[in-house]
């Protein structure tokens, strides 16, 4: 090739190049967000300004900053200027529904309407699909039911789910009430080592341990102390996880060697190594005619294998993809249970009229301290549901969920363009005066005495568990555990909240008492 077709070469390299700055540059940073702004604005749909490279992001991380060593007075349950400052601040200046932008280019709607809400939830065409959370969530949550749609999702829901029946759940009681009463009975020992009439513990941790536990146990059955070791990774994945969120994304940066990185992939490959080898123990029984066995495990791998009834292989999921699901119920079993359990405690320990209120309906209802608690025993427990029910209400788990609409949508009338993400706000639709009335931000377990669905102005207004058809297959689970280990607590102990506890929730991933929850136990003599 000659001078002249070197150079030819070139400029149309050149013009590529050109051109391709010119679309990033220029149409994704500057007219695209210029002109769904404009189309918003036309609807009466505003919102904090576009910045350009950091669009809203740099201003929501100043006012969590700004807000970062406040804490809250025990009697008050409004955390949201502590967790989520940004967004009260432009509800009060936008209102209800108002355009944000996530990440560079991306415009994220806040849906802080339960009529839109409603309608992005019970949604079955795949309008409004899940976000791509990245590798470093999915490595610890796993692609499994909570981060998959379409007809991935309904195969691996159509496995998952036998699992968690209501009967297959009773039957993990046994499992539960051990875990549990082994907690129990190291507070006495402490209380009786000490001499004391009174020991102060800190329980947000101990729960973490008993629900991981729990999960092992009932998730992993015999081979739970494998299942234990893949829960010392995963929360290590956590705390990486977190950091992740709070740091600058740099495109690419994930896949690049570093520590973190490093140490994230060394964590992965033991999180999968260790499932594997539990998945291969029963793949094995099962072909000495053992069975797959009765915990969560065995039972998704039997629902796998058809039960028996010729489940064709396009219908049935992968080592890979049971692999993930088993990454999710692990990561999700444990973890949000541990949070229900911690709330609620610090709410019985504040509130020590409700407590005694559940104190006298355990022991009617599942009998003294020497009675062993059984399922049907729990199901009988209603105050104790209500409070459970007014703690998700209050610190529900996820304090806002995201979805992501796949192509241009008409939502109650604003007119949504594909790519767009969907901020619904939780926490925030849960203190919705006019939905709620006015005791929204109170304490009130009562609300709940007609249930779920009377409990507000609307009728799908409780949003912990999501709505619709992916709605949190865990709620059961979930429930009847922190209701068994409630029961025993209240049974032995009488408790309050420490004086040096400090009322601060945090979101990491997950709410959480920043600084831990102390409690204060006094032994009964019942």
């Amino acid at each position: 090739m000659g001078t002249r077709g070197v150079a030819l070469v070139a400029a149309a390299l050149g013009v590529v190049v050109v051109t391709r700055l010119w679309t990033v540059l220029v149409v994704r940073l500057v007219w695209r967000p210029y002109t769904v702004a404009r189309a918003f604005t036309r609807q009466g749909i505003r919102g904090p300004p576009y910045r350009l490279f950091t669009g809203n992001s740099k201003e929501a991380m100043a006012m969590r900053a700004a807000t970062s060593g406040d804490t809250l007075d025990l009697s008050s349950h409004d955390f949201i200027p502590l967790v989520m400052p940004q967004y009260r601040a432009w509800m009060s200046l936008y209102g209800k529904v108002f355009l944000t932008w996530s990440g560079l280019t991306t415009p994220a709607l806040f849906v802080g309407r339960y009529d839109m809400v409603k309608r992005v939830l019970f949604d079955k065409t795949g309008l409004y699909g899940k976000t791509d959370p990245g590798p470093i969530i999915l490595s610890l949550l796993g692609r499994g039911l909570v981060f998959s749609d379409g007809e991935y999702w309904s195969r691996h829901r159509r496995v998952v789910h036998p699992a968690f029946a209501m009967d297959k759940l009773k039957s993990m009681t046994g499992s539960m009430v051990a875990c549990a009463a082994e907690v129990i009975r190291a507070w006495e020992a402490l209380a009786v080592a000490r001499g004391e009439e009174e020991v102060t513990v800190e329980v947000a941790q101990q729960f973490t341990e008993l629900t991981a536990d729990v999960i092992s146990h009932t998730a992993f059955g015999s081979s739970y102390r494998q299942g234990k070791a893949a829960f010392l990774a995963q929360r290590e994945l956590q705390s990486i996880a977190f950091a992740s969120l709070n740091s600058a994304r740099v495109p690419g940066m994930q896949y690049l060697p570093t520590k973190a990185n490093a140490r994230r992939w060394q964590l992965e490959r033991t999180v999968r190594g260790t499932l594997m080898a539990i998945i291969d123990e029963r793949l094995a029984a099962a072909q000495e005619a053992r069975g797959y066995g009765t915990d969560l495990l065995g039972l998704m791998l039997e629902a796998n294998n058809g039960g028996g009834d010729g489940k064709s292989p396009q219908q049935a999921m992968s080592m890979d993809e049971i692999i993930e699901e088993c990454k999710t119920f692990f990561f999700a079993g444990h973890n949000t249970t541990s949070q229900l359990l911690a709330w609620a405690t610090f709410l019985l320990g504040t509130h020590p009229e409700w407590q005694q209120r559940l104190r006298e309906e355990v022991i009617r209802e599942c009998g003294g301290a020497e009675v062993l608690l059984h399922g049907d025993a729990l199901n009988k427990l209603k105050l104790v549901t209500m409070v459970l029910y007014e703690t998700v209400r209050l610190y529900g788990g996820a304090t806002i969920i995201a979805r992501q609409a796949t192509a241009d949508a008409d939502l109650c009338g604003v007119k949504v363009p594909k790519a767009t993400i969907l901020l619904i706000p939780i926490a925030m639709l849960h203190r919705d005066e006019e939905v709620w009335g006015a005791d929204a931000g109170d304490f009130n377990p009562l609300r709940f005495r007609d249930g779920v669905g009377r409990v507000a102005a609307h009728p799908n207004a409780l949003l912990s568990f999501s709505l619709g058809p992916r709605s949190c297959i865990g709620q059961d689970f979930a429930m009847l555990e922190a209701k068994a280990t409630l029961a025993l607590i209240l049974r032995r102990f009488a408790f309050e909240v420490a004086p040096e506890y400090v009322h601060a929730p945090a979101d990491f991933l997950t709410l959480q008492p920043s600084k831990g929850l102390p409690v204060v136990l006094k032994l009964l003599d019942l």
